[in-house]
């Protein structure tokens, strides 16, 4: 799996917040009480799994950002392995990947490896990318880019991805890698890109912020081909 080195700058506050949103979905959508985050980096949301968990762990293949991780929190157990092929001596209630699998080489062995690692019932959470989000689609009428299956230099070299998804390809992982699929849909549904409204919301101020902010994840929750992120729960 390639990883890319990234400065450990802080994200600005609509880009933390999505975060939040994403990992609070993950909760929501939890079996028992231990859990493995994978592809956990410098463990920023990790630890929001310690109020509903009694056994969180967090693998990355980076000693660079377990480092962080590690300086960060000292209960969380942190360990580095390869999300393709890491084996651990134990199983897992919920496994979480968020935002890993269009970064990986075989997203397939991945989730093989993570099946052999759930514990009886068990689930996978996946979330990533929609590559046929609305802002991809305003994106490909404004010439930005020219379909939404393409990907900029941007997202290849800055940000590592390998691939886009949408509802339907990442079934298909998920079917190809064994698992039996329960649950799929959106998240966050997105007008504009992250740092435009993270302006907007600096604008407007903290209380039409938090409206603002809740409305777009309400009105997601038919979207799913629309939304920002897409996910799905397999076991």
């Amino acid at each position: 799996m390639k990883l890319k080195k990234v400065d450990y700058v802080r994200a600005n506050d609509f880009d933390q917040w999505v975060g939040k949103i994403q990992t609070q979905h993950t909760i929501n959508l939890r079996r028992g009480k231990s859990i493995l985050d994978v592809g956990c980096g410098i463990g920023q949301y990790t630890p929001l799994f310690l109020e509903h968990f009694n056994e969180v762990y967090g693998l990355d293949s980076s000693a660079e950002l377990l480092e962080v991780a590690r300086s960060n929190n000292k209960i969380i157990n942190y360990i580095q392995g390869n999300a393709e092929t890491f084996e651990l001596q134990r199983k897992f209630d919920t496994i979480n990947m968020n935002m890993l699998l269009e970064h990986v080489d075989n997203p397939i062995n991945v989730l093989q490896t993570c099946k052999n690692h759930l514990s009886t019932n068990g689930v996978i959470i996946a979330q990533v990318p929609n590559s046929t989000s609305v802002t991809r689609k305003i994106g490909v009428l404004m010439g930005i880019i020219e379909s939404t299956g393409h990907m900029s230099e941007k997202e290849i070299n800055f940000f590592g991805h390998q691939r886009v998804y949408t509802l339907d390809s990442l079934s298909n992982d998920c079917t190809n890698a064994g698992l039996k699929i329960l649950e799929s849909g959106g998240i966050l549904y997105k007008p504009l890109p992250n740092t435009d409204l993270y302006k907007l919301c600096k604008s407007k101020g903290e209380n039409w912020t938090n409206k603002f902010l809740q409305a777009l994840v309400d009105y997601g929750k038919d979207k799913a081909t629309d939304c920002a992120n897409i996910y799905i729960v397999c076991n």
